[in-house]
């Protein structure tokens, strides 16, 4: 039986994992633009054709590969018992096949969005993100979900270490550079390092 404290804990970081997948949901959508941005100036001194590299696209290929492994990694896991039940019962709230058809475009929607977000927690086996879903859908969190505050601790850490490293990214950093010539010395300092790269 779970303590009230160990259920306060668990709250505040459910609360505190709904935050960051907000905010991370604005950051990223904020880097879209800046990394469009700070790729069309990049292009402006771009005079050796470094952008256009084949390197740079191997590059960016082999990051994509290896960020596929890590995920892969990681969703070879045993899931617990209470984590396959609570993914029953919310799939089958949210599956968009079991949904009313009498229901709106925006519910459907909701339900949909839900419906993915489920999905994506299983296959990370997210206790954090499962829970989030329940609750949206206010089903009755289990006893032994109370029981995974280190799990969702360590969701809680991935969230803020995708936000660290969007933030820090060299395109951000140039961004929030308030200074013209501060910002053409991050364009140049960062086609350096790209045309360093190229030549390997």
């Amino acid at each position: 039986m779970s303590t009230n404290a160990t259920k306060l804990i668990f709250k505040r970081l459910v609360r505190e994992y709904e935050f960051l997948i907000e905010d991370l949901k604005d950051i990223e959508s904020a880097n879209s633009e800046i990394k469009d941005s700070f790729m069309k100036e990049l292009s402006n001194i771009d005079d050796d054709g470094v952008l256009e590299t084949e390197h740079i696209e191997s590059m960016a290929s082999d990051w994509a590969k290896h960020n596929k492994l890590i995920e892969d990694s990681e969703k070879e896991s045993n899931k617990h018992p209470e984590f396959k039940k609570l993914f029953r019962k919310v799939v089958v709230i949210c599956h968009p096949d079991k949904l009313s058809k009498d229901i709106s475009e925006s519910v459907f929607a909701e339900y949909k969005e839900i419906y993915e977000d489920v999905v994506d927690a299983n296959e990370k086996e997210d206790w954090a993100k499962l829970i989030r879903c329940a609750i949206k859908l206010e089903i009755d969190i289990p006893e032994s979900a109370y029981d995974q505050v280190s799990s969702i601790e360590a969701s809680i850490d991935k969230l803020k270490e995708r936000q660290n490293n969007i933030v820090n990214s060299t395109a951000w950093v140039w961004y929030k550079t308030d200074k013209d010539d501060a910002k053409q010395s991050i364009l140049k300092k960062h086609l350096d390092l790209m045309s360093m790269l190229t030549k390997k």
